[in-house]
C-alpha cells in the first residue's frame, strides 16, 4: 500500500518517509531532506495516473527535523520549478501553528506557495489522527494516522514509544496494514522490537500485514524477523 523513500531513524542516511498516490495527487507522510533529494531526482509524473501531478499533500506526524526538514524546500521547489501546489497538513491545531512559524517565519516561505491545514480536513484519506507519546519535549504534539486507502485500513504509527493508542484501530483481517516503528536498541522514546515481536507476529497470524519502519539497525531487524510474516517497509524503486 505505502511505499517508502527511506525507512531509517534519525541517525541514518535515508530517513523515514512514506507516500501513496490517488489519481494525480501525491500524498507524503512526512518529508525529511533525504526524501526531498530523492523526489527531485525522479520523474514524479510517473507516479500519477495521467502523468500530470495535480497536488502534493504532506501529512506531518511530528516536527522533529528527520521528519520535516525537507518540507520548506519541497514547497519552494514545487512552487517555482514544478508549478505544483503543496498542501501541508498538521495533525493538530497546535502543530499547525508550529509549522506556520517554522515554514513561514524561520524558513521564510512565501505563504502563497502552499496551503496549511489540519489533517482532519483531508477526510478522503484520513479517518483518524491518533495522539501518541514519543519524547517529553514534544508532549502532546506527536501523532500517527488511521488512513483509508483503496478500501484498506492503514495504521501508521509515526514515532512512538507505545502501540497502545493504535490497537483499537487494528482490524484483524487481510485488509489491514500496520506500519510500525521498530528499534533494535531499547529506548524510552521508541518501540523496542524485541518487546513487541510476539504481539506483531500474532497480528500476522490473523492476516494483518505488518511492516517495520523507522529502523535504527536494519540488518539486525531483518535478522530478528527472519522466518516470520513480518516485513521491512517497502522501499520505492
Amino acid at each position: 500500500m505505502l511505499q517508502f523513500f527511506g525507512r531509517g531513524s534519525a541517525f541514518n542516511d535515508d530517513q523515514n518517509s512514506a507516500f501513496f498516490t490517488d489519481g494525480d495527487d501525491i500524498i507524503l507522510l512526512d518529508c525529511p531532506m533525504s526524501s526531498f533529494h530523492k523526489l527531485i531526482r525522479m520523474n514524479i509524473e510517473e507516479l500519477t495516473e495521467s502523468r500530470n501531478v495535480r497536488i502534493i499533500f504532506v501529512l506531518v506526524t511530528h516536527t522533529h527535523a528527520d521528519h520535516v526538514s525537507g518540507i520548506a524546500t519541497l514547497i519552494q521547489y514545487a512552487y517555482y520549478v514544478w508549478h505544483v501546489p503543496v498542501v501541508l497538513a498538521a495533525p493538530s491545531q497546535e502543530v499547525k501553528e508550529d509549522l506556520r512559524f517554522l515554514i513561514g517565519r524561520l524558513e521564510g516561505c512565501d505563504m502563497a506557495a502552499f496551503h496549511l491545514t489540519t489533517a482532519d480536513m483531508l477526510k478522503l484519506w484520513v479517518k483518524d489522527v491518533i495522539p501518541t507519546t514519543h519524547v517529553p519535549g514534544l508532549a502532546g504534539r506527536c501523532f500517527g494516522y488511521h488512513l483509508g486507502i483503496d478500501d484498506k485500513t492503514i495504521i501508521y504509527t509515526g514515532d512512538t514509544n507505545t502501540l497502545e493508542p493504535f490497537k483499537q484501530y487494528i482490524k484483524e483481517d487481510l485488509n489491514t496494514y500496520l506500519y510500525v516503528e521498530a528499534s533494535v536498541a531499547k529506548s524510552p522514546v521508541h518501540i523496542c522490537l524485541s518487546e513487541e515481536l510476539d504481539y506483531l507476529k500474532s497480528l500476522t497470524d490473523k492476516g494483518v500485514h505488518v511492516y517495520l519502519m523507522h529502523l535504527d539497525n536494519e540488518d539486525k531487524a531483518a535478522e530478528m524477523i527472519n522466518g516470520t510474516a513480518l516485513q521491512l517497509a517497502p522501499l520505492y524503486q
